[in-house]
């Protein structure tokens, strides 16, 4: 009968409906299940044995029910909400619950239990746990996942004990509670697993189902306050900039567009074209650099190349020693940069200066024009700027001018042969069968007079000249000059004083061979000495002959006869003033005695000299610079006039009248 009644007890409690799942959230799920602290000590001091048992083979070794009590739960399952079905208490046999009563609770199992174990068998622990002690074991899946727990369970060692391991000599009572508690441990598993299947195919959905949201979590949202001024003011000073930034982004897009556009518009046909040419040959530029206005002088399209490292070499040498340098179109600033082989810098400057220049000497240069467009001066507005660079080497050849300005000249007339001036600085030299005194410098080179004597032979004479290594040969003609002569019956007939031209005294011919470099007469040529008229009872190239006879006398050759290389003068007024007849310097100026008396010797320059004898007075001095005009002294009765280059007498009245060619050239 006891057995029957627990049996429909372990039925109605396997078949009670399970309770409603809901689904929780793991943290409150936990919480709902653990067990209060007081409910698990006190089912525990209930539980307690009134008696220790006399032996310990009476009864099989059964697990104290405080051990199951202290054994951790094992880790809840995610996700699942099985259901846990109450643990039924170890009521005694001969005291079982109606089969139509509630549900024990378990306070009431407990009294039940106590009063049926202390009438059975005072003295004989509980073999298996009260409903108390059943309800403070923790539920499996309750239990904290990293505690160290033992991997059997009350309910696994319950299935794991067999029931013919149960003493014979147990009581009935003991019996009953044993299987009891076997039934009700294999009743639990398997509703355990029951339980397990059913929620199986749930698990995905529910694993893969995003969480509910927290109930706090939708407070805190409402629970936000409002913005405050200042943040609503930053957002919107923040959209402002955003949109400004748009703006500026959309502008900086077109005006790009524009200036790629401008940048590509910029092609080198907008560059200058300028041409330079050295010694009239054109040269070719070496590199430029242009700068073409893009977005007006803010921003520009450069164009540079460098079209030759090499200088180009002019094909023609420089053969005069100033060259011309022209850039066209004018209005460029140009600088020019010459340099000699050893790289010493002789010229850097403008090209208008190098006009000045002067090459001193032949040889090979280097030279660099450089065309520079800043902008600074007219070139305010938008244009191109930049350089252009020419770098050139020329070879200065220089050949002097050779000019013989008086291919034909008469006898005791003056030739003169002209140099330009010569790089070297030196004088040309001059090879011919004529005296001459060599060239000396003139206002532009060089120049030579050539004195013809009074009975040079006619016909060509050839002039070499050499100047700067180059020579020139020049053909000068002679022609003969119409002179007079006078014969008479006795030699006392012929007119004294005579001063022939090997005549001259000692002190005449020491200062003959005296040169100076000025060409005094450049300056106002010459003028007749004498301020009143004279005669001339004997000019140059006449001859006096004495004793030919009468059939000689028609010609002016023969023998016996002396010939004059000077002038006589005969003053028409005694005491006559005698001026200076060109400028110059006063070599002698005293008296010589004889024949000579007063005489005066003047250096005009280039070993042209003016001589003087027989002057009644004297008012120069040796050494005296005298000019044109200035009074020379005081004449005599007669005076000789006399004109030398070098040691050759040359006819006086061409000089004083102006018709010698060659003394035109200075």
């Amino acid at each position: 009968m006891e057995e029957e009644k627990n049996t429909a007890a372990a039925v109605d409690w396997e078949e009670a409906p399970n309770p409603k799942h809901r689904k929780r959230s793991r943290k409150k799920e936990s919480a709902a299940n653990a067990p209060s602290p007081a409910e698990t000590a006190v089912p525990a001091a209930d539980s307690a044995p009134a008696a220790e048992p006399d032996t310990a083979s009476d009864t099989p070794e059964q697990p104290e029910p405080a051990e199951l009590a202290e054994t951790p739960a094992a880790p809840e399952t995610v996700g699942r909400d099985v259901p846990i079905p109450p643990q039924p208490a170890d009521a005694p046999a001969e005291e079982a619950a109606p089969a139509d009563a509630p549900e024990d609770t378990p306070e009431a199992s407990a009294k039940s239990s106590d009063s049926a174990e202390a009438e059975s068998a005072p003295a004989e622990p509980d073999d298996a746990p009260t409903e108390e002690e059943s309800a403070s074991i923790p539920d499996a899946d309750d239990a904290p996942a990293d505690e160290n727990v033992s991997g059997d369970t009350p309910a696994d060692e319950a299935k794991d004990t067999p029931a013919d391991d149960i003493d014979p000599d147990d009581t009935p009572e003991e019996k009953a509670r044993a299987a009891t508690i076997s039934r009700t441990a294999q009743l639990s598993i398997s509703q355990i697993m029951a339980g397990l299947e059913e929620n199986i195919p749930d698990l995905p959905a529910e694993e893969n189902a995003a969480p509910a949201p927290d109930a706090d979590d939708t407070a805190d949202e409402d629970d936000e306050p409002d913005d405050t001024i200042p943040q609503k003011l930053g957002r919107a000073g923040f959209g402002m900039i955003k949109w400004l930034l748009l703006v500026i982004i959309f502008v900086l897009i077109i005006a790009g567009a524009g200036v790629a556009w401008l940048y590509r518009s910029a092609t080198p046909d907008m560059l200058p074209t300028i041409k330079a040419t050295f010694d009239g040959q054109e040269i070719s530029p070496t590199a430029y650099s242009w700068h073409v206005p893009v977005v007006g002088n803010l921003f520009k399209r450069t164009y540079a190349e460098t079209l030759s490292s090499a200088p180009y070499v002019l094909d023609t040498p420089v053969s005069g020693a100033s060259p011309d340098v022209v850039v066209t179109p004018s209005g460029y600033t140009a600088t020019l940069t010459v340099t000699d082989a050893d790289k010493n810098t002789l010229y850097d400057g403008g090209v208008t200066g190098f006009r000045s220049y002067l090459f001193e000497e032949n040889g090979t240069y280097d030279a660099k024009l450089v065309v520079k467009v800043d902008g600074s001066s007219s070139d305010r507005d938008s244009s191109v700027t930049g350089t252009e660079t020419w770098q050139f080497q020329f070879t200065v050849n220089i050949k002097p001018t050779m000019q013989l300005c008086t291919p034909s000249v008469q006898q005791g007339s003056v030739a003169a042969v002209r140099v330009g001036p010569t790089l070297s600085g030196e004088a040309p030299a001059i090879k011919t069968a004529l005296q001459t005194p060599g060239f000396v410098q003139a206002a532009n080179g060089w120049i030579c007079y050539l004195p013809i004597p009074w009975n040079e032979s006619t016909g060509n004479v050839t002039l070499t000249v050499t100047a700067d290594g180059y020579t020139e040969d020049m053909t000068l003609s002679i022609r003969a000059a119409s002179y007079t002569y006078k014969d008479y019956s006795k030699t006392s007939q012929m007119l004294s004083p005579y001063i022939g031209e090997s005549d001259a005294p000692a002190a005449v011919t020491k200062v003959l061979s005296t040169t100076d470099d000025s060409i005094e007469w450049a300056v106002g040529g010459f003028v007749q000495p004498f301020l009143d008229s004279f005669d001339t009872p004997l000019i140059y190239g006449m001859t006096e002959y004495a004793g030919r006879a009468r059939s000689e006398r028609s010609t002016n050759y023969g023998y016996g006869g002396r010939t004059a290389t000077n002038v006589v003068i005969k003053p028409k007024k005694s005491n006559d003033s005698m001026i200076v007849p060109a400028s110059g310097r006063v070599l002698l100026a005293e008296d010589l005695g004889g024949i000579y008396g007063n005489t005066v010797v003047i250096e005009h320059g280039a070993g042209l000299k003016s001589i003087f004898y027989g002057l009644g007075a004297l008012n120069v001095k040796a050494g005296e610079n005298v000019k044109q005009g200035q009074l020379l002294g005081v004449c005599s009765k007669t005076v000789v006039a006399e004109m030398r280059i070098g040691t050759v007498p040359i006819n006086p009245l061409l000089v004083w009248r102006g018709q010698c060619d060659g003394l035109k050239n200075y």
